[in-house]
Formats: C-alpha cells, structure tokens, sequence
C-alpha cells in the first residue's frame, strides 16, 4: 500500500487519507477509483461520493483501501468552464464512535504525472517573458477545471492567475493544450527535482529503488492516472545509449507499480547544448546517441515523444516551454484523445536509390514537410514564435555516408512527405544521419503543422531492424 502523508503520529479513529487525497482534487474518469488512508486497526470505513457507498475495515495496522465504481466525465464547453464539485465524505467507526472527513469541490476528469528534473520542475514565473512564451499565459489562467497538485502545500489548487505560477512551465503548457483539446476536467501532480538522475526514480530490478521515487512518487502510487510524461536525461547524458535501458526499466516498473496496465508515458528528447560541432559529418557528438535511445524507447507500448532539437540554447535551462509542453500534448493528444493533430515526424525507413537516398517518416509527415528555421541565425532559438519558412535554404546537419564509410555533409531535397538525400562527393552512398549532434541548430525540417522532424541515423539503430 502507498506510504501515507505524516503516518508515524500516532493512529486515531479520524480518517488519514493517503496523498493526493484532498479537497480540490481530480478524481480518474471512467476507471476504478481507489482510495486508502489509515485509521484504528478494525475499524469500518466507509466512502461516499455521489450514489456510491463503498466500504471496507482496516487491517491490523490501521491501513484500509478501497475502490470506487468508474464515475463518467462532464465534458467542458470550454477551458473556463466551471463545474459542480463533488463531496466525498469518508467515515470510520468502531467501538460505537464514528468520525468523518469530507473532501469538497472534487472533479472527475483525467490525471497526469509530470516527472523528470529541473526542466520539468521549473514553475511559471510572473511577469511572463514575452519572448519565451504568450505574455498572456498567466492574466488568462483562470481554469476552474484545471488543479495541480502542490506537494509544497500538500493541496490541490485551482488554476487562476494567483496559482498558475506555482504550476511547472511544461506541465502548464502541456495539460492546458491537452485540456483545450480534450475538454475534460485535468489534474496535474508534479513530481520534479533539479538534478535528479534517472537512477533516482527507478523501481525494479536490475536497479536498485531510487531515492526520488521512494520519497515523491510513491506516495502516489495507485492514485488512478491517465498517464504521465517525462523530461529527463540532462543529468545522464553521458550515459548516451545506455540510458534506453534505464528509460525502459523506468517505463515498466512505474506501469507494474500502478496495475493499470500500460498506462500512457510520453517523453521529452533532449534539446541542444552548448556550441555547434561543424567539422564532423558522421556527428554521435554531444547529446546524440541518448536522443537516440529515446527513439529507441519508441518500440515499448504507449509511448510517445516530443522533439526539442531547435529550442536549446547555450545553457541547460533553455527558457522556452512553451514548445515543450505543446509538442508533449500534442503527441498526447494524436495517441491517447484521438484528436486530428500532427505530432513531431520521426524516421521510419530509408531506400537507396542509385546516388541518392530516400528517407520517409510517420504519417506526422503525410501533409508534407517543409525547410524552416526557428528564429534568427545570430540567436539560439529561444522565442516561443512559429518557425519561419526558407524553402530555398539549404538543410542544415545532413550527412550521408559511402560505401568506404566515410562521412560527408549532404544536400537535401523534399518531395512531399519524403526528404531525398545526396551528396556530390559520394556514387554509392549507404547511410544518412540528420541532425545528429549536440546542438543540432540552424535550418531544419519540420512538418507544415511546425513541428520539428526528430534527428535520426539509418545505419546501427533501425528499432524495426533490432526486434
């Protein structure tokens, strides 16, 4: 049973409830609901929400656990719609006394973990830099069917410009465009430490249990959710491809700890670091191969991922979210709410064709894909602003690899939803990488929608090819 918030005072007949169960909360849509908390060893309790009356009497250590029916959701007219709370009223009783707490002003709608380091953990701030993000992000947040979870405060808060600042800038970017779609009720819980490796969070073998999960995730474990996403990696980046082990083990072990089956998990591919590396063709520098191990974490379930290659900057906090969090919704959103969204193309397979090499990509691709740049060459790319097409440009981090094996920068060209890929020097080419590097900035390709085609390399890590 999850760890229960202050559960070394002593046991009394008053209902503790385990954590995130408190006023305000978000309750999981058109799932089994459980709840647990503690109180006497044998006494009953007893839940009520609604038309359901469930109950249950605590073992020899106080503890008790239960699940609610499913509860169907109320859809949104709009993100500012507001409606009913519910009253959740839980009693335990024995020896002939009772005691009761209510949790007012629930919701039912749909839950989401947001977890990873500090670009997760980073909150909203105010005033909002215009140039990173909407300056009417935080004026505008008066969401009363939007609630995050503060561990700071151990509340639920109600989104409004006053609370919208404690929220994380990704997690408030990604479960408002996922809200403005979806027109459910959403709750968000946090769970984010600045330099946290992912060693920290993992819970099963070959790993030892991490300290993060046991002290911030735990606690939750069991809380139904709709899914979670996650942005880590810069404090493994050294790792390179030996991080999808750990992504894998991460994935399978916070599914296995839930018992929802496999319950959605979408990820953010690292950004840019630091300089450019211009003289080396072949690339794996930097950040490349653990964005490769991503990818490769693509092959699990239920899995999705945003591509972030055209918003890093110089430093390790890039200050744009906002297209974090918006290209983590929508990945969210074409997976798991079946809306009509393009998320970020990625590679799915390549033909050699005489000289040249024809790469194609998912159906992220299928409207067409276009050359662009994120913002000006004399900057990092750190505006929130759509990417500006240069159809004449020439596509920036392209290399193509000859029969002798040796690298050299490439020219591409795009027909529709395919990218062709040569090079002069090269008759019999046999691989093709793009943007794989650590700060793969400049002009890149993106899709009509703007969203950035993810870095690839054909030859060694076709995920099709290994299974």
């Amino acid at each position: 049973m999850p760890l229960l918030l202050g559960e070394q005072a002593a046991l009394t007949l008053k209902p503790q409830l385990g954590l995130p169960f408190r006023e305000n909360a978000v309750l999981q849509r058109e799932m089994p609901v459980p709840v647990w908390g503690a109180t006497l060893p044998g006494a009953k309790v007893t839940v009520i929400i609604d038309s359901q009356s469930k109950s249950t009497t605590a073992d020899t250590e106080g503890k008790w656990r239960l699940k609610l029916d499913p509860m169907r959701v109320v859809k949104l007219k709009s993100v500012n719609d507001s409606l009913p709370g519910k009253v959740m009223t839980i009693t335990c009783e024995k020896n002939g006394e009772s005691a009761t707490v209510e949790l007012s002003n629930l919701i039912v709608g749909d839950v989401w973990i947001c977890a990873g380091q500090s670009n997760m953990a980073g909150g909203m701030r105010k005033p909002v830099h215009s140039k990173n993000y909407p300056a009417d992000s935080i004026p505008k947040a008066n969401y009363p069917s939007l609630r995050h979870y503060s561990a700071k405060d151990d509340k639920w808060l109600v989104c409004t410009p006053e609370t919208a600042v404690g929220i994380s800038r990704v997690g408030f970017y990604f479960i408002r465009r996922v809200q403005q779609d979806a027109l459910v009720p959403m709750g968000v819980i946090v769970t984010a430490v600045g330099g946290s490796n992912i060693e920290s969070w993992l819970n099963q073998d070959p790993y030892p249990e991490g300290g993060n999960y046991i002290k911030l995730l735990k606690p939750h474990v069991g809380y139904a959710i709709k899914g979670a996403v996650w942005y880590q990696g810069e404090s493994n980046q050294e790792d390179k491809r030996a991080y999808h082990p750990k992504l894998k083990s991460l994935i399978e072990g916070w599914r296995k700890a839930w018992g929802q089956g496999d319950f959605p998990l979408h990820f953010v591919q690292l950004p840019g670091l630091r300089e450019p590396v211009t003289d080396n063709p072949a690339g794996g520098d930097g950040r490349a191969e653990i964005r490769q191990a991503y990818a490769d974490t693509l092959a699990l379930p239920d899995t999705g991922m945003a591509v972030t290659i055209d918003i890093g900057t110089k430093g390790e906090h890039p200050p744009n979210k906002y297209d974090t969090g918006v290209r983590l919704a929508r990945s969210v959103l074409q997976k798991v709410y079946n809306v009509d969204v393009t998320a970020c193309p990625l590679y799915v397979g390549h033909k050699i064709q005489g000289d040249a090499i024809r790469v194609s990509f998912t159906d992220d691709a299928k409207k067409g894909l276009m050359i662009a740049r994120k913002a000006d060459p004399a900057t990092l790319p750190d505006t929130f602003l759509a990417p500006k097409p240069m159809p004449d440009a020439k596509i920036d981090w392209l290399a193509i690899q000859a029969k002798d094996g040796s690298w050299h920068w490439a020219d591409g060209k795009i027909e529709g939803a395919e990218l062709v890929v040569s090079a002069k020097e090269v008759n019999e080419p046999i691989a093709v990488r793009y943007a794989y590097t650590g700060q793969p900035y400049g002009t890149l390709i993106y899709n009509k929608d703007g969203m950035p085609v993810g870095p690839f390399t054909t030859c060694g890590y076709d995920v099709r090819r290994q299974e």
